[in-house]
């Protein structure tokens, strides 16, 4: 994957999400297909935080209550699945933290996700100020993978 596409409509439900959630964090799940000879990942489907998800000022776990049900709809309807992750760092830098890059290089490691190269989109800033992103690439066994930053909210 070199690269991720995110339409405007799925950049305003992230920034509505971290705006609802400031001054913690926040994030859900990445739903798509991979599209140019697998490296581009096509967003079609973000998710909010499920229910059973906990936020803190630092620290974000998400909760699983509703993803099966939702990415067996994709996959049965739209042959569309798991791409990755995303998160929020309020007042904060779109970088992964230590937790963050551990979570992912397990995701890629694990059987169960089925995702050998986890995306992670984190979103940094401030709902009234300056929105940045980064995202990056974990291909399984392998150093994660920067993409480009870009400004959201524009």
């Amino acid at each position: 994957v070199i690269g991720l596409s995110l339409d405007e409509n799925h950049e305003r439900e992230i920034l509505q999400e971290c705006t609802r959630s400031f001054p913690n964090e926040t994030g859900g799940i990445l739903i798509g297909f991979y599209k140019q000879d697998n490296t581009i990942a096509e967003v079609t489907r973000i998710s909010g935080p499920p229910k059973d998800s906990k936020h803190g000022r630092y620290t974000f776990y998400r909760g699983t209550l509703g993803l099966i049900e939702l990415l067996d709809e994709y996959w049965e309807k739209h042959q569309q699945y798991y791409l990755g992750e995303w998160h929020f760092h309020p007042n904060g830098k779109p970088v992964p933290s230590h937790q963050d890059i551990l979570q992912m290089k397990q995701i890629a490691n694990s059987k169960q996700y089925n995702c050998p190269e986890p995306i992670l989109l984190i979103v940094g800033g401030h709902p009234k100020k300056q929105w940045t992103t980064s995202a990056y690439v974990f291909p399984k066994g392998k150093e994660c993978i920067t993409l480009p930053v870009w400004e959201l909210g524009k």
